[in-house]
């Protein structure tokens, strides 16, 4: 959101087109913002927001090899994060191939990631591919910098991009997604349990850091730390 504000007053120049991967879980909230905020601000300078499809993905919350993609907590410790590669980073590129980008007609790729995150700025291992980082180069913003930006341009706050179901979400989001959407918190309880009921640790599996069912997590602490986030660089949160 940062980026279309910068775009929109001519710091950055223009991109050929913008797209969001659709995990087929993104939370209500991304879309309404992007429905409602983003794309209207977009077509003022002719562009919109295009979105890859969830089919492009060609696993589901199991890898072939039956591993769980998401980061969910254990008895024993956090499994690894692969949902964001799979859902987000490979669905892109196939994407992108589909519009006719590719080793031919390659493409430089911009990536929103703020400076207090710069670990997560890895190359894209795609040839055709350039990832580039405006803020973190031709424009340095922290995190907070970029929502006090888009807030500045009298724009609603932007909320993270996450799953319903992401286990990197903090306390304050857990209970915004129960008090304000209760569709998809209910779809988080029945995730929860359907994962539970199949994987073969004894039910020991959570969405939620504190090794407990989500409906029975403590959320009043807010001070969890946001920036417990997967490092692939697609997923923002």
């Amino acid at each position: 959101m940062a980026i279309a504000c910068l775009v929109q007053d001519g710091t950055l120049p223009k991109p050929e087109r913008i797209v969001i991967a659709d995990t087929g879980r993104e939370a209500t909230e991304t879309w309404e913002y992007m429905v409602e905020v983003v794309n209207p601000m977009l077509s003022k300078i002719d562009l919109e927001v295009e979105v890859a499809p969830h089919s492009l993905a060609t696993v589901g919350l199991y890898a072939k090899n039956g591993d769980m993609l998401l980061p969910m907590f254990t008895g024993t410790g956090k499994l690894p994060t692969l949902c964001s590669n799979e859902w987000k980073k490979r669905v892109i590129q196939r994407w992108c191939r589909q519009q006719g980008y590719g080793p031919k007609n390659p493409l430089e790729m911009w990536l929103g990631i703020s400076v207090d995150e710069v670990h997560r700025a890895k190359p894209s291992g795609v040839g055709w591919m350039r990832y580039s980082w405006p803020l973190l180069f031709q424009k340095p913003l922290r995190r907070d910098e970029c929502v006090s930006l888009v807030r500045r341009a009298g724009l609603p706050n932007p909320p993270r991009s996450a799953c319903w179901m992401c286990p990197h979400r903090s306390n304050a989001e857990w209970k915004r997604l129960r008090d304000h959407y209760p569709e998809d918190w209910a779809r988080a309880l029945a995730l929860e349990r359907s994962v539970q009921a199949r994987d073969g640790r004894d039910g020991e599996v959570y969405l939620h850091r504190q090794g407990t069912e989500l409906s029975l997590a403590e959320l009043e602490d807010d001070s969890l730390d946001l920036f417990d986030e997967c490092d692939s660089g697609f997923c923002f949160v």
